[in-house]
């Protein structure tokens, strides 16, 4: 929606998004609510960032009321809150699924969504801070990723892994939005690295391995669908309520891919073109003619209702009108850069080769490399130097995060597993249910950087054992608009936007 006020200029939804974005501040800005302890994970929390950092890019309104914080300092708040949970008990690090252990629900679960969107969070701080230790945080955690086989040689993104069993243990499931996690990501430090070749094949890998995404039927060329649950041939008979809406994740991080490195842009284009058609077709159904369905490769409704199946058909039609404003995200001072260039070879996507980042020198041309290490986390009073894998952009940089800590290669690594993509593991957790318990108060918006955080084990400063014994009440005026009108309103909304991208684009 931030977006769409952007490259529309439809302001109607300006108050209701300020609004609902304000509410989950959270009592220290830092998006942790203990009105919503049975639903927040890590995910959660660095999505709403992600949401704050839109905001930040695309110039949305600031609040008609002042705020307790801004925009950017609630995001870096939230970084901060995030970065000290990297667990160093087990499996030489990754954020786990959930925040708490009273979760038995993901506690011990290092998934790649949670570990994919503080990557591409710390990518894109990176990026509009100019701050190098983001990402040197990007790096760490992209490196982890990679070390522990989430992200395989062959650019494929798994679910997760046990910690139980040191990250041996893997739920081999292929899910649209955890790969386009990745590759958004990627993609910023593409452009935060002025086209880096490491970064370039990576997001070549990516989007090579994208194609899996698409095409379901041979009368459906270029089509996307959820191969995990939508056709049934991997055991699922059916997506479930978070699952419909995967694909509307996958789609915008398609377009921002194709912003970021605009090499991309054709065979993005391609897809997001076929698949809005076949969505807009899907949209046909309901006593309204216009309730949009799950399959998109159909020709018609499906019968399948709710906000999933409308936030998709929405974002993948947004798209597009991404990719036709080409709006680049701005940064936090100067001029709004400038997208790489393409390809030399004509656009042509390159061949991805290998699975290491090194930053080269300024003064040299940037070539791939080995096994990549992000740089000796900075003390707090020295001013972060740029990481071996990645490259400033020239901005001063702040110390307003938290440094990331040295990756530890001479620990043992398990090896990565030989993927079979039918998700057919028992580490996967079946509930998302969250435990709250509150966290210490933060004394200001940039808390300094934890000085021994390259050493101690992270996941020793849990949140204390128990929770509280009573369920925290939800502030009084706080924006109730989502949680109370989803059902309806919510679903109406998302139509009439749809219907009028539709109009334009189709």
């Amino acid at each position: 929606m931030i977006e769409y006020t952007k490259f529309t200029g439809d302001t109607s939804y300006v108050k209701t998004l300020t609004r609902a974005l304000v509410a989950n501040y959270g009592p220290n800005n830092d998006i942790l609510l203990p009105w919503k302890k049975d639903q927040e994970g890590n995910d959660d929390q660095a999505f709403w960032a992600l949401a704050l950092m839109s905001a930040l890019e695309y110039d949305f309104p600031d609040p008609d009321e002042k705020p307790p914080a801004s925009y950017l300092e609630v995001v870096e708040n939230c970084f901060n809150n995030i970065v000290p949970r990297w667990d160093l008990t087990s499996c030489n690090g990754g954020f786990k699924w959930q925040i708490y252990p009273e979760n038995a629900y993901g506690w011990n679960y290092k998934n790649s969504i949670s570990n994919g969107a503080v990557f591409a969070l710390a990518a894109r701080l990176a990026r509009y801070t100019g701050n190098q230790t983001y990402a040197d945080w990007a790096v760490k955690i992209w490196d982890w990723s990679k070390a522990i086989g989430l992200v395989t040689d062959k650019y494929e993104v798994l679910d997760g892994t046990s910690d139980k069993e040191n990250c041996t243990d893997h739920d081999n499931t292929q899910w649209t939005y955890n790969i386009g996690m990745y590759m958004h990501g990627a993609a910023v430090m593409y452009n935060y690295t002025n086209g880096d070749q490491a970064w370039k094949r990576h997001v070549a890998g990516f989007i090579d391995h994208s194609s899996f995404f698409f095409k379901p039927h041979d009368n459906a060329p270029d089509i996307m669908y959820e191969i995990a649950c939508e056709t049934g041939q991997t055991g699922r008979a059916s997506c479930n309520v978070d699952q419909q809406s995967f694909k509307a994740y996958f789609a915008r991080f398609l377009a921002k891919t194709a912003i970021m490195a605009p090499f991309t842009r054709d065979q993005v284009t391609k897809w997001l073109r076929a698949s809005a058609i076949g969505a807009a077709k899907s949209c046909s159904g309901g006593a309204d003619g216009a309730t949009c369905g799950s399959r998109w490769y159909t020709g018609s409704w499906d019968g399948a209702t709710g906000v999933g199946q409308q936030l998709s058909a929405l974002e993948v039609t947004q798209a597009l009108l991404t990719l036709r404003k080409h709006v680049v995200p701005r940064v936090q001072s100067g001029p709004e850069p400038a997208p790489p260039l393409r390809s030399s070879t004509g656009g042509a996507v390159p061949t991805a080769t290998g699975t290491a980042v090194k930053k080269p020198k300024p003064s040299e041309t940037p070539k791939p490399s080995g096994t990549s290490k992000p740089s000796k986390a900075p003390k707090p009073s020295e001013t972060p130097q740029p990481s071996e894998t990645s490259k400033a952009t020239g901005s001063p940089a702040t110390s307003g995060a938290p440094a990331a800590p040295e990756f530890q290669d001479s620990a043992e690594t398990p090896s990565p597993p030989s993927p079979s993509g039918s998700g057919k593991c028992n580490c996967s957790p079946k509930s998302t249910t969250t435990v709250y318990v509150q966290p210490p108060s933060l004394t200001t918006a940039q808390p300094a950087p934890p000085g021994d955080i390259a050493t101690t084990p992270l996941g020793s400063q849990a949140p204390p054992s128990s929770s509280p014994s009573t369920t925290p009440s939800v502030p009084e005026n706080v924006f109730d608009g989502a949680a109370v009108t989803v059902r309806r309103p919510g679903v109406a909304m998302v139509a009439g936007l749809l219907g009028a991208l539709l109009y334009v684009l189709l």
